[in-house]
């Protein structure tokens, strides 16, 4: 009984194992699908590639996309060479994010307050990007997402939150503003003006325009996920 059980549990690991193979593929630039287990290979100073059960090598170059336990992943075209996207969102509106490192100057501190440059390093960010039915990936700002979901009102109610000021909003821009103008009126009879009450001012305006990026991010999402329901 005991061996009966442990081969019906290795059948079912072999069953498991094959299933997830298949679920898993490579698709190349002339549309040719490839099931079966898929590895990346990205070695450095070699010639990024795919292998396709230990076995068959698929240079990059030739990839348009493919799927793996990670995600699905798709080329980016326009001048990317061989990076792909992974998506974050399936429908409609497919949802894709890529990691690229850009070049950011910096600082150490310096005398007096004040900070001294020393040269250039990387940055990492999260780029997102979108593809609607289908189509070429582009960057997810507020121009490219208002043209995709203009036909969807409650996808736009999220990108207007995410581009536009909201009441509170616009009422620390207002509040700000009188702060400032106050400020400057009081000295209207001196010869020396005090910026303090104008620089609050503009602190307040920037405090209540500023929307954090994570928070951008979170609109964004929610508008395709609208769209897409």
């Amino acid at each position: 009984m005991r061996k009966l059980y442990i081969t019906v549990g290795l059948l079912l690991l072999c069953t498991l194992s094959v299933s997830g193979q298949f679920k898993n593929f490579v698709e190349l630039r002339d549309s040719t699908i490839i099931r079966g287990k898929i590895e990346v290979s990205n070695k450095l100073f070699r010639s990024s590639k795919i292998i396709v059960n230990d076995t068959t090598e698929i240079p990059l170059s030739k990839v348009h996309a493919y799927q793996t336990s990670d995600g699905y992943f798709r080329r980016m075209y326009s001048g990317y060479g061989d990076d792909f996207a992974k998506r974050l969102e399936k429908g409609n509106i497919d949802l894709y994010i890529r990691t690229q490192d850009s070049m950011a100057p910096s600082y150490i501190p310096g005398p007096n307050g004040g900070s001294t440059f020393i040269g250039h390093g990387t940055q990492t960010n999260n780029v997102e990007y979108f593809s609607k039915d289908g189509g070429e990936l582009k960057k997810a700002n507020a121009r490219n997402l208002k043209k995709a979901l203009f036909d969807n009102p409650q996808s736009m109610e999220y990108l207007k939150k995410r581009d536009g000021m909201t009441a509170i909003q616009v009422l620390g821009v207002i509040a700000g503003i009188s702060i400032g103008a106050a400020s400057l009126l009081s000295q209207s009879d001196k010869d020396e003006l005090d910026p303090t009450g104008a620089i609050v001012g503009l602190a307040v305006i920037s405090g209540s325009t500023w929307i954090p990026s994570f928070q951008k991010k979170e609109l964004t999402r929610k508008a395709i996920k609208a769209y897409n329901r």
